[in-house]
């Protein structure tokens, strides 16, 4: 009795009388096919909608951004970068920034914004890859005009171009006739779009000294930007930060600056794998259905094969390969659909989002280790969803089985 491979293909995919359970056969399978395929697709958008989020935030506030508790920003800055470069292992990036918020005027627009001072040397921002129009040549043009990069959003705002010339008032506590704005001048060198629209509306770049210039900081920066080679060690390199150069630093991740953000991408994951896995479970319990009925169907075959010398554990074996058949095929083209829609959209981006998910289309990211858990997860419920009915079908008395109508 080693044939119990092909007894069980016969069982299942018979013709003849059978068709009915070949026919119920393939919607198990289907269920399986579906349930995998929908899983393996929604974890493949949670998680590249995920890494967007972060790869973009990244890009504008770097992984970690250190600031000052005084007013007047950290004088002694350069010793201190030195200080984390030597001391802290996996920094791949530093870079000091002024950034604070100010007033920009165009004819008659008028817009509140943060205007950010950067070493385009050292900066670690990617806004310098989303140039849509002009370039990123922060370098001031004369002793009057200097150069900064606006959002796409906020030029639209504000019917900006390149080339045009604007006046940013540089804004230090509250105005008044004793607290005047600093006033410059500025000619708009470039215009990008980084996708997160709602920091594109209020992010404008230029260089570091004319910042300092216009914030009244003479040389000193309001904060130092670090990079990271590993994300995931960011809290951990917080708190090295911490010990290293402690008062009046004071380095916060980026999960600390916008916690709203990925405490909102944290909510949108969260149901979705148990909505999808109890997809697979209730696919899984299709598979009993259908084994059942294979029992019913197959009763006085299974009274033959037992009169033939089939042991309980023989029979048990044939319903359980019965099962792993369905589950396996059932996964296999899980997989292909699921992963072929994967990398349609990659390819082709068919569906686009609306702007409030901060990216133009769905965005997706494979990862096979996942890939492979799901399927793992998938054979170990169908397995255990053989079990009952190949139990069921050893327990059949072959006495009662062939005289079965």
């Amino acid at each position: 009795m080693k044939n119990k491979y092909f007894i069980s293909g016969r069982f299942l995919f018979s013709g003849g009388s059978s068709k009915f359970i070949s026919f119920i056969t393939y919607i198990a399978i289907l269920g399986v096919a579906l349930g995998v395929a929908s899983l393996i697709i929604a974890v493949s958008i949670l998680g590249g909608f995920e890494k967007e989020i972060k790869d973009k935030v990244a890009g504008l506030v770097s992984h970690i951004q250190v600031s000052s508790f005084k007013s007047e920003g950290l004088s002694d800055y350069r010793d201190a970068i030195q200080t984390m470069k030597d001391s802290i292992k996996g920094i791949t990036g530093i870079s000091p920034i002024v950034q604070k918020e100010a007033v920009i005027r165009f004819k008659s627009n008028v817009e509140g914004i943060i205007l950010k001072g950067i070493n385009p040397e050292t900066d670690l921002s990617t806004a310098r890859s989303k140039v849509l129009q002009g370039s990123f040549d922060l370098s001031p043009v004369d002793s009057v005009f200097s150069r900064l990069l606006i959002g796409d959003k906020l030029a639209k705002k504000l019917n900006i171009e390149v080339g045009n010339k604007v006046i940013v008032f540089g804004l230090n506590g509250i105005p008044s006739p004793v607290n005047q704005p600093k006033i410059k001048q500025f000619i708009v060198g470039g215009i990008y779009e980084t996708g997160l629209r709602d920091f594109d509306d209020v992010i404008i770049y230029t260089d570091l000294k004319t910042a300092q210039n216009l914030f009244n900081f003479n040389d000193n920066i309001t904060g130092i930007e670090i990079k990271l080679d590993n994300i995931d060690r960011v809290e951990e390199v917080v708190f090295d930060i911490k010990q290293v150069i402690g008062y009046p630093y004071y380095p916060k991740s980026l999960y600390s600056l916008y916690k709203p953000l990925f405490t909102w991408v944290e909510l949108q994951k969260a149901p979705i794998p148990v909505v999808l896995g109890l997809i697979i479970i209730v696919a899984t319990f299709n598979i009993v259905g259908t084994l059942l009925m294979l029992v019913l169907e197959k009763t006085q075959s299974i009274g033959i094969l037992k009169s033939l010398g089939a042991s309980k554990s023989y029979i048990m074996k044939i319903f359980l390969a019965d099962g792993l058949i369905i589950g396996i095929t059932g996964i296999i083209l899980g997989n292909v659909i699921g992963l072929g829609i994967c990398f349609l959209e990659l390819k082709y981006k068919f569906f686009s989002l609306p702007e409030v998910y901060y990216m133009k289309s769905v965005p997706i990211l494979i990862q096979t280790n996942t890939i492979i858990l799901i399927s793992v997860i998938t054979i170990v419920l169908t397995f255990l969803a053989t079990l009952i009915p190949s139990y069921v079908a050893s327990k059949i008395d072959p006495i009662k089985s062939i005289r079965f109508n």
